[in-house]
């Protein structure tokens, strides 16, 4: 803990040797030398308070500046280390990295009102799920693909043939990334249709058997909804409160934060929406799922951060 607040003072007389008498002449005030002691949270703090100090004034060069910000997120960011990062600007998510289409169409628009990964199902036709859904009822079906549960639902229905989705009802991607047990998804997205449904989430496998997810559901009572898909079933994990509307013509962004206890925080647009905490996918990830299931939508960015 000594070394760390060393690190804090020394950082500081770094940056200001060697400057120019017009910078060490900035508006630039040191921080009490009290606010360099203490513990780790107090640490990060000062040093972020003096990353912005110097920042303002201008009293070190932006670079460094950045290092030492970066330097603290290590320190108390639970996910440091980047697994995907992807904005489609290149025009092609075959490569760097590479999507793999599962079902249905997808394509990167660089132009137009909206660009990104996009899919466009026109035509749903199953029932959204309802919150209280546990993966035995024929809501499930829509989750096709993703859900990894049409064999179960045909076999616990026996003769009763399950009704098979369409393969124009969903369009299904699958970006191959190992993604830490503890993890950070911020997806920025646009949605242009009612009636729909759209889901992703970190997978074990292409199928979907194990995995948690969001479900986005204009049309729902609970517009975003948790839950964790295995082979036994769908169970819901929580859902915000109230309906969500993402049809504006203004993208939006999900971040989504799960640490090495299980607890789950979602906020949409920088406001938590949903919070619970669930242990039972105990594995890592082998990528994250992404399912259209009704309606058109763009995919702006994604990022994935892990655990060391």
């Amino acid at each position: 803990m000594k070394t760390f607040g060393q690190f804090v003072v020394g950082a500081s007389l770094i940056a200001l040797v060697g400057l120019p008498a017009a910078a060490q002449d900035s508006r630039y005030k040191p921080l009490p030398s009290q606010a360099q002691t203490g513990d780790m949270p107090e640490l990060l703090k000062s040093l972020r308070s003096l990353t912005d100090q110097a920042e303002r004034s201008k009293a070190a060069d932006p670079a460094f500046i950045n290092d030492l910000r970066n330097l603290a997120n290590t320190y108390d960011n639970p996910w440091p280390v980047k697994l995907l990062s992807d904005d489609f600007r290149d025009g092609d998510f075959t490569r760097n990295p590479a999507w793999t289409v599962i079902a249905g169409t997808w394509q990167v628009d660089t132009r137009g009102r909206f660009s990104g990964l996009h899919s466009t199902i026109s035509k749903p036709k199953a029932a959204s799920p309802q919150p209280g859904s546990t993966g035995t009822g024929t809501s499930e079906i829509i989750g096709g693909v993703l859900g990894g549960l049409l064999k179960q639902q045909q076999g616990a229905q026996g003769d009763r043939q399950a009704p098979q989705a369409a393969p124009d009802e969903h369009a299904t991607i699958f970006a191959p990334v190992g993604i830490t047990n503890a993890f950070a998804i911020r997806m920025e997205i646009a949605s242009r249709d009612d009636g729909g449904r759209f889901d992703f989430g970190p997978s074990v496998g292409q199928r979907g058997d194990n995995l948690y997810r969001i479900t986005y559901m204009p049309d729902a009572e609970s517009g975003l909804v948790l839950s964790r898909v295995t082979n036994q079933g769908t169970q819901l994990l929580a859902s915000s409160n109230g309906r969500v509307r993402l049809e504006d013509d203004k993208s939006h962004v999900i971040e989504w934060k799960r640490d090495r206890a299980g607890k789950m925080i979602v906020a949409l647009d920088g406001a938590p929406v949903i919070e619970a905490t669930d242990t039972q996918i105990a594995k890592s990830f082998d990528g994250l799922l992404v399912d259209n299931g009704g309606g058109a939508y763009w995919i702006h960015s994604v990022e994935i951060s892990g655990a060391k």
